[in-house]
């Protein structure tokens, strides 16, 4: 249950309180509003963590950056590809679903809202990334939107 894991504890006592034995007789039918299902999006936003989606996408800049910076594994690093028009920017390989493509692609795009270079402390980058990734999930009410997964 998400109550007991994110210690919504008055809830999830509550929750009890629907059982046929504690409830009135006049109410020992439920109607729909109990089998609502609840949004999960307060309890990230709450506690401040990253959907699956979003920390694929951290890693994978975060990844990125520590290769390109160190230049360690050589192997790995030998795959990316820097721009020499624009500084800091990544040249994408063929569109895919491997790590190269996605790694870079998403380094871009981040970087279009982003002053950060390679340059950058990895600290720097990587609270930067955090916070724009977690405030662009934030975004758009109490409901799950296709952009929290997507923007920066």
């Amino acid at each position: 249950c998400v109550r007991i894991l994110f210690g919504d504890s008055v809830k999830y006592l509550d929750k009890f309180r629907t059982c046929a034995r504690i409830r009135p007789i006049n109410n020992q039918k439920l109607g729909s509003e109990f089998y609502e299902k609840e949004s999960t999006k307060p309890l990230f936003t709450k506690h401040e963590l990253l959907t699956v989606e979003n920390l694929y996408r951290h890693r994978c800049i975060m990844e990125m950056f520590k290769t390109v910076k160190s230049h360690v594994p050589i192997s790995l690093f030998s795959l990316f590809q820097l721009s020499t028009r624009k500084d800091n920017l990544m040249i994408t390989p063929k569109p895919t679903n491997q790590f190269v493509y996605k790694s870079a692609w998403l380094w871009n795009e981040f970087r279009k809202t982003s002053t950060l270079t390679f340059s950058s402390r990895f600290s720097a980058v990587k609270n930067s990334v955090k916070n724009s990734i977690f405030s662009a999930q934030s975004k758009y009410g109490t409901e799950w939107n296709e952009l929290n997964f997507t923007e920066f």
